[in-house]
């Protein structure tokens, strides 16, 4: 195996649980690893400092692979047996979750998500581009996998200037169509060409808080997806739901969904642009969700936020997401103080979200968190 040599300075990150490193903090390297070949990392003094990737041509170009004390043999088997283990103790419902997030779960670079027997799986280094099959076989090995679906279609894999790839099948038949459970609410989603790889587990406990602002009112629902957030809005005593997803495919869907969980006497689902549709509507409603996939950046994240503003009524409440990228880190609050200010409607934080505990994130790595979230009573 070969062997990387690091700064003093980056072997003292490395040991205080920096989950990467930079080029520059490499002090040099032996032979050529090819992706997928995990090395040696060391510091200057030749002392081991465990297992990483290394692609000189990503940023960052050093990824920690497991932990300090692992050795070459089976770090993705032994990860994803640990990844299974975290969430049959944190996850209410372990069958349909997030199994792997990236640096979180000490695998790089890799997302898992579970769909009962089936996985849907998502790789964002060239280095577990190079491990399909590995992973394959060991969610067959691990978790007796009936399939296994890869996902290298999305928005996330070109801003980390990756090749874009078709959804295919790795293993098994996985279904196009699936019927998950998650808080007492029925969802079919779309795993082959749905957003990113299925279904936002990552939006849980923002469906879960839903639940507390949801009685009597009349909701609006801008970037609806597959009807996650107002599916669990209606649930918990909704009196009406005005619904709008630009993606003909996923309207239906949600408008499924709704006549799914009994709501469809309560629940409008039509095909809109989120910001075609703030501007449009003349109505205020008491509850406004803001969930914003495929932003292009700050200033339309300000220009959907003012309209979700006009839309909500003094005294409301709006629920709005922001993701990381390609909003910087820090930037979101900025951001939502900006255009409560331009709108000139004060507004009060009533709680602030985040990811789920199936989504875990190494602490003192900034720009590791992908969303932010926070709940306002706007006046």
């Amino acid at each position: 195996m070969y062997s990387t040599y690091l700064s003093r300075e980056a072997a003292r990150r490395l040991r205080h649980g920096s989950p990467w490193l930079r080029r520059e903090d490499i002090v040099s390297m032996e032979g050529t690893p090819q992706p997928g070949e995990p090395v040696q990392l060391r510091d200057e003094d030749g002392q081991v400092l465990g297992l990483g990737d290394v692609d000189l041509e990503a940023s960052p170009a050093v990824r920690r692979l497991g932990l300090p004390d692992d050795v070459e043999e089976g770090p993705i088997p032994r990860y994803l047996r640990h990844a299974f283990e975290r969430r049959a103790q944190w996850v209410d419902d372990p069958r349909f979750c997030r199994i792997v997030n990236d640096d979180g779960d000490s695998l790089p670079g890799l997302i898992v998500d579970r769909y009962e027997s089936h996985f849907v799986i998502q790789t964002l280094t060239r280095s577990m581009d190079a491990r399909h099959q590995e992973i394959t076989r060991a969610l067959g090995e691990v978790a007796g996998a009936s399939s296994v679906l890869l996902r290298n279609d999305t928005l996330r894999r070109r801003r980390l200037g990756l090749p874009l790839q078709r959804p295919h099948v790795l293993y098994g038949t996985p279904p196009r169509w699936f019927r998950l459970l998650e808080m007492g609410a029925r969802f079919t989603v779309d795993l082959t060409y749905g957003r990113g790889t299925g279904y936002p587990y990552a939006l849980r406990d923002l469906r879960r808080f839903v639940a507390h602002l949801a009685q009597g009112t009349r909701v609006l629902d801008a970037a609806c997806g597959v009807g996650g957030l107002f599916v669990h809005a209606g649930l918990h005593g909704a009196r009406q739901v005005l619904a709008f997803d630009a993606d003909p495919d996923t309207a239906d869907l949600a408008r499924e969904n709704a006549e799914a969980n009994g709501l469809m006497g309560r629940v409008t689902v039509a095909r809109g642009e989120p910001l075609e549709t703030l501007t449009e509507l003349t109505d205020t409603f008491d509850l406004v969700l803001l969930d914003t996939p495929g932003l292009q950046g700050a200033e339309e994240f300000v220009r959907r936020m003012r309209g979700a503003l006009q839309r909500t009524r003094h005294g409301g409440f709006l629920l709005v997401v922001g993701y990381r990228p390609p909003l910087a880190p820090g930037e979101f609050d900025t951001l939502v103080a900006s255009a409560c200010e331009q709108e000139a409607r004060p507004a009060f934080r009533l709680a602030r979200l985040g990811l789920p505990p199936d989504h875990p994130t190494p602490v003192g790595s900034p720009g590791v968190d992908t969303l932010d979230a926070v709940a306002l009573e706007v006046s």
